[in-house]
């Protein structure tokens, strides 16, 4: 379930335009495969590598945006042909076009690159647009999954090159968090009953994407939940479960923390509410060593998941 993107940092980074990028990773940021990109080099010139004393190709952030652009113009029809015929300017230009139009049917790489282009320019209103076709469409679920994911998995490495900067990534994080927030809000409260979960994320962890999705498939099954969101410390989730009478906890561990520190976690939490089946995600090392025992179970991804809330829901 983890989006697997960098954490957010307390310093802004401008974004580089003198970044260089391997033909491997401009392929990754862009959508668009390495043998692709250099049949479109040989034949038609679209991009300009420098060349190291190795003749290894490297790619500017010119060279990213514009190959971005040029991805979003083939999903939405257009032919490279009559692509390389425009100047860098037009293509700008008919990216913009097709951002604000309406499009019927677009496949979700069209989606994610147009995130992409709104996120890099601080557009609000075209990222939430772009967004909000997405849910109207594929619904809740299938966005994140299918959109949402993909596309913080992709601003995530370009975060670690310092490509973009920890605003940006803020800034787009922000508004899904918010179009979540609303799909829970319009969902009906559901009343306390067996099984009961309490949501959580550990202490020092602030990521809640993963968990509002776990939030939204739970309220979807009918399942009561208390959801006490970001840096919760081990002894509140024990107290808590033990006044609500819970029956579950679902956290995340996204961090780089010490196995053993995350495993301490659990321990506090099992020691304070022996009765508590404990559920938690990420941190796939920690399944090479014993757990503590039958009642913590690593859940491996989504798809686990939701086949668990099933399990419990009937």
């Amino acid at each position: 379930m983890d989006p697997a993107h960098a954490s957010p940092s307390s310093q802004v980074l401008k974004m580089s335009n003198t970044a260089q990028y391997t033909i491997s990773e401009l392929a990754h940021y862009s959508g668009v495969k390495p043998h692709t990109i250099r049949i479109w080099e040989k034949r038609f010139n679209l991009l300009s590598p420098t060349r190291s004393c190795t003749n290894i190709r490297g790619y500017g952030y010119e060279e990213l945006r514009k190959l971005i652009n040029i991805h979003t113009l083939l999903q939405s029809g257009w032919k490279i042909s009559r692509i390389v015929g425009l100047t860098e300017e037009d293509i700008e230009s008919e990216v913009k076009s097709l951002m604000m139009s309406k499009i019927e049917s677009p496949k979700t790489d069209f989606l994610i690159n147009g995130l992409m282009v709104h996120m890099l320019n601080y557009d609000e209103a075209r990222f939430t647009e772009v967004l909000q076709h997405s849910i109207d469409r594929f619904g809740i679920k299938k966005t994140i999954l299918q959109i949402v994911y993909p596309f913080l998995k992709r601003i995530g490495v370009l975060w670690q090159v310092n490509d973009i900067s920890p605003a940006q990534e803020h800034f787009a994080s922000a508004i899904i968090r918010r179009k979540l927030l609303n799909a829970i809000d319009a969902m009906p409260v559901i009343p306390k009953g067996i099984p009961s979960f309490i949501l959580c994320l550990p202490s020092e962890e602030f990521h809640e994407l993963p968990l509002l999705l776990a939030h939204y498939i739970l309220l979807e099954k009918n399942i009561h939940t208390l959801y006490l969101g970001a840096s919760v410390p081990a002894e509140m989730i024990a107290q808590a479960a033990l006044q609500s009478n819970a029956t579950h906890v679902f956290t995340l561990f996204m961090s780089s923390s010490p196995m053993e520190k995350l495993k301490e976690y659990l321990q506090i939490i099992h020691t304070g509410a022996p009765g508590l089946t404990l559920y938690f995600s990420g941190c796939p090392e920690m399944c090479k060593k014993p757990l503590l025992n039958d009642s913590v179970r690593h859940i491996a991804d989504i798809e686990e998941f939701e086949s668990l809330v099933r399990s419990l829901a009937h």
